[in-house]
């Protein structure tokens, strides 16, 4: 609005303006300099709130952004975390299935080695049953008593060939035991597929190799 001071002269007599039309100027002046300014400030404030809205907005919307990042990153592991706990499994189910085969590897020479163990004990239950004796057969009454005999049996001063092997060695002490009325027994040894002799004496049993006479305890405490 514009204030106008009327002093009730308008022009003097030489038609300049008057006093009042200079002051009604001045204040016209000063009040539209003073709204220019209302509205540079006004206008600053509303770009001032303007950028505080889009400083907030971004904020927010880069909040919404960091979780969400972080919801797929912890997907992300654990995805991985489960891929790996699969490998382990993986790796571990090869591992399984390969002493599986070892196992089975194993038991099949093991069955081979039953059968030819099986055949080759068939032949000596085959030989001992022609077995001749005299008289009751009879534990040995001590181990000094199985070390007598044995040093008086001649079976392990045979030759050992290919025609006269571990198990004629076993067969010929057994008999030569029975014949003289001792038990012996010819013995599989599974581990390494030879044949031995064993002697019970009381609660004990004793082994025998037949192609040197050494002794030794395999069940018991002893003489």
């Amino acid at each position: 609005m514009e204030t106008v001071f009327s002093l009730g002269l308008k022009r003097d007599f030489a038609g300049k303006p008057s006093a009042a039309a200079e002051i009604s100027l001045t204040t016209k002046a000063i009040s539209t300099g003073w709204i220019n300014n209302l509205k540079h400030v006004t206008l600053r404030i509303v770009l001032l709130l303007t950028l505080v809205g889009v400083g907030c907005y971004a904020y927010s919307e880069h909040a919404k952004l960091q979780t969400a990042t972080n919801e797929y990153n912890q997907v992300v592991n654990s995805y991985l975390q489960q891929v790996e706990k699969r490998a382990q499994q993986a790796e571990q189910a090869n591992t399984l299935h390969n002493e599986l085969d070892s196992v089975n590897v194993e038991l099949t020479a093991t069955s081979a080695n039953l059968a030819t163990n099986e055949s080759v004990l068939a032949g000596v239950n085959q030989r001992l049953s022609t077995y001749g004796f005299s008289g009751p057969v009879s534990q040995f009454a001590s181990y000094n008593n199985l070390i007598a005999w044995l040093k008086t049996d001649n079976t392990h001063k045979q030759v050992y060939s290919s025609t006269f092997t571990c198990v004629d060695f076993a067969s010929m002490l057994a008999e030569h035991a029975i014949r003289d009325g001792y038990w012996i027994f010819p013995a599989i040894v599974l581990t390494d597929d030879h044949m031995e002799c064993i002697a019970p004496i009381g609660n004990n049993l004793y082994t025998i190799e037949p192609q040197t006479n050494a002794v030794s305890l395999c069940y018991g405490k002893g003489p």
